[in-house]
């Protein structure tokens, strides 16, 4: 089976990117699959399809984009007579090409049903973000044409039940009928001795910015350092937040106990030395990061928004309402600080949720079935 695989980003920095590439990985290696990778721009996707003899083609193209404001319109419309273009370009260069299926790995791009109709060939589209919350993409300005784009795809899949519920039920996007939720899967990493901490290591892994909440944490600590000091909140990643961030922990003297990595390729190394996750964005489709916290021993602590509800189960952590520091702060000193024998109990409970529910292999079975589901017309 050839199959043409849509990656909207160039790195392989994001969940949604990583979690397509080591499906694809999987596929190649599992299932023999023959895949081709288009993307936008060069970067680690296209450096990594080099290294693994993967066909990649790299012709630019923007993502669909209908801003709010008067300058996102103009964008918009600038970026509408761009794709014309460059639409042109990547469909005479696939014109001729013989694939079986094209697999979209984003709601942020269309090409992938442009190419599929121009080669009259069947598609499947994974929807990993919710636009409008992610990306600020008002899809409900172009419902019709929308609409029509994800219903002519042969088969929908969204990442969690989050997701499904947003486009299928509150956004009315597409037909319910024809969505499936696949939950992402997660290269399970070999099993080790846990080492804990005398000080209990808190850890947040992600871009340093708004929707993933870190302010959260830092206001949850300003509280908990009045009561106690056995504890130490790590920041692992770089992003726009990183000085607002900083200056919070200058002011509220808090730099004994709060500690930022800054950008690592390590963090996998980092994890076996972490105690408890935090997963406190706003809005999380799945929440890749909670899963490889519970695959290393570590029960989380989420909000009540997005996917992590659905991630965290009982006995691997706990769910508080989102922005409440007071609830996050005592969950922290109550249940961990002060029973630390918890982190074992609850971050084994962690670890065998995870690799029960959110294998890689898991994953790429559930999307091969769809392939031949697609493919048979059925």
């Amino acid at each position: 089976m050839r199959v043409l695989y849509i990656c909207h980003w160039e790195n392989l920095t994001g969940g949604a990117a990583l979690a397509c590439w080591n499906m694809v990985l999987d596929m190649k290696a599992r299932y023999k699959i023959e895949p081709c990778i288009l993307v936008k721009g060069e970067g680690t996707v296209a450096e990594e399809c080099r290294r693994n003899n993967i066909e990649v083609v790299v012709m630019p193209h923007y993502w669909w984009y209908c801003g709010e404001n008067f300058k996102d319109k103009i964008k918009s419309k600038v970026k509408n007579i761009f794709n014309k273009f460059y639409y042109a370009r990547i469909l005479k260069y696939f014109a001729d090409k013989k694939f079986n299926l094209v697999h979209s790995n984003s709601s942020v791009t269309d090409i992938g049903d442009v190419i599929a109709q121009k080669l009259n060939i069947p598609h499947v589209w994974h929807l990993r973000e919710y636009g409008l919350k992610d990306y600020g993409l008002h899809f409900v300005k172009n419902k019709k044409i929308v609409t029509a784009k994800f219903n002519r795809a042969n088969k929908l899949i969204a990442i969690s039940r989050d997701v499904y519920d947003y486009y299928a039920k509150y956004m009315r996007l597409c037909d319910e009928e024809n969505i499936k939720i696949i939950y992402n899967g997660i290269k399970i990493n070999t099993e080790y001795h846990k080492k804990y901490n005398l000080k209990i290591n808190f850890c947040m892994a992600g871009m340093l910015c708004n929707g993933k909440n870190q302010i959260m944490a830092l206001r949850a600590c300003k509280i908990l350092r009045e009561r106690n000091n056995n504890f130490i909140l790590n920041f692992i990643g770089e992003g726009g937040d990183e000085a607002l961030l900083k200056n919070f922990v200058h002011e509220n003297n808090l730099n004994d106990c709060v500690k930022f990595w800054g950008f690592r390729s390590d963090i996998q190394e980092i994890l076996k030395n972490m105690d408890v996750g935090l997963m406190l964005s706003k809005s999380e489709a799945f929440g890749r990061v909670t899963v490889e916290y519970m695959l290393n021993y570590m029960p989380v602590i989420g909000v009540n928004t997005g996917a992590t509800p659905e991630i965290i189960s009982d006995g691997t952590g706990f769910i508080c309402d989102l922005d409440d520091a007071q609830r996050l702060s005592d969950i922290m000193y109550y249940e961990f600080i002060k029973q630390p024998e918890k982190i074992i109990s609850m971050g084994q409970n962690a670890r065998d949720h995870a690799v029960k529910n959110f294998p890689l292999e898991k994953n790429t079975d559930e999307i091969y079935e769809i392939y031949q589901e697609v493919l048979n017309g059925k």
